[in-house]
């Protein structure tokens, strides 16, 4: 189980910075394993893809429900910038395809939506967020500004991706509060 979940945590990092094309052995060996361990938990690049997937659909949807509790515009704020924290967004726009191949990952998707449509939907009914905003635009904000620019590293992109992300929230807030 160690083996799979540092196999997981590794395919994540390298998929993220690299793309689909990341090699399977370079990520073996930042797991800390051999090419036989994982081809023994994941019989090739898509089943590993889809769990990468899988997994990070569930933590999202994990983080819009835990944030839930909070105050509206908190709540959605801290959906945002976790998804950014653990660089999220850079496979969410992997599933689209992958849902096509594994159907059985669309209700993993579907959970992760509702839930940030639910965050969405409690700050815009208090009046907190403009109501002319919609999950997709919230998704993809979330999604172009927490992925570095070509040319740019990771470390210099979780260095200010937080500010942009704070600046497109407070972009959000409606100066007349219900």
């Amino acid at each position: 189980m160690r083996n799979q979940a540092g196999i997981l945590s590794a395919a994540q990092e390298m998929f993220v910075e690299q793309g689909l094309a990341a090699p399977l052995d370079e990520i073996a060996r930042r797991a800390g394993v051999g090419n036989a361990t994982l081809y023994r938990h994941f019989p090739g690049r898509d089943a590993l893809l889809a769990e990468v997937v899988e997994q990070i659909a569930v933590i999202a949807a994990d983080a819009a429900e835990e944030a839930a509790v909070h105050d509206p515009f908190v709540a959605l704020s801290h959906f945002v910038l976790t998804v950014a924290r653990e660089r999220l967004a850079a496979l969410c726009c992997l599933s689209e395809e992958l849902v096509r191949v594994r159907p059985e990952l669309a209700q993993h998707k579907d959970r992760l939506m509702h839930s940030v449509q639910l965050l969405l939907t409690r700050a815009q009914q208090t009046g907190q967020v403009r109501t002319d905003v919609s999950l997709e635009e919230i998704i993809v904000a979330v999604a172009q500004l927490s992925r570095p620019m070509p040319g740019v590293s990771w470390s210099a992109t979780n260095q200010f991706s937080p500010r942009l992300l704070q600046l497109y929230l407070d972009g959000l807030i409606t100066s007349d509060p219900v």
